[in-house]
């Protein structure tokens, strides 16, 4: 999540020095496709393999038996203040396990970018697309608030749960 967030937050100043702009060649050491091939790559596969692993931890603490743990409150606590982005198609709440689903199972991503005169910057935002039952759907995510989500329901569950009981009885 910590990687996440310093490519948002570098987007701008790494396309600016570089004159990263679609369809043109950039006078400097990187041009657009360089740096859109590795940010996708390094972003998507981020993306996917933390939403794998907390939506199989949340799984797994769903059937365990420790008295008191609530996972909808951890969650509802990692999201508080925070808008994960916008469900522009479908009919379901962008929970952070919705997230996790809709990152996992997109079958088509693209990012946002942002227009300056000279140069063009990755936004921070990951357009997600899919299907489920049939029907479209369509998510804009905003990466920073699903990072920063994320590291406060690790954080919080992290604090909660008897990790030592889970592991010694885990078969």
């Amino acid at each position: 999540m910590f990687l996440l967030q310093g490519i948002i937050h570098g987007s701008r100043t790494f396309c600016e020095k570089h004159q990263i702009k679609y369809r043109e060649e950039s006078r400097q050491d990187f041009d657009w496709e360089y740096y859109f091939g590795w940010l996708k790559s390094i972003l998507c596969k981020h993306l996917i393999k933390s939403s794998i692993t907390l939506r199989m931890l949340q799984d797994i603490l769903r059937d365990y038996d420790q008295e008191g743990l609530d996972l909808d409150a951890h969650q509802k606590e990692a999201m508080e203040g925070l808008s994960l982005g916008i469900v522009h198609e479908g009919t379901f709440i962008l929970t952070l396990r919705e997230a996790f689903n809709k990152i996992i199972h997109a079958t088509d991503t693209q990012l946002d970018w942002h227009d300056e005169e000279n140069f063009q910057w990755w936004s921070g935002r990951v357009w997600l697309f899919g299907k489920q039952r049939g029907a479209g759907w369509k998510v804009e995510l905003d990466v920073e608030a699903f990072a920063v989500a994320t590291n406060r329901l690790i954080e919080s569950l992290g604090n909660d749960v008897d990790w030592h009981h889970l592991y010694k009885y885990d078969s």
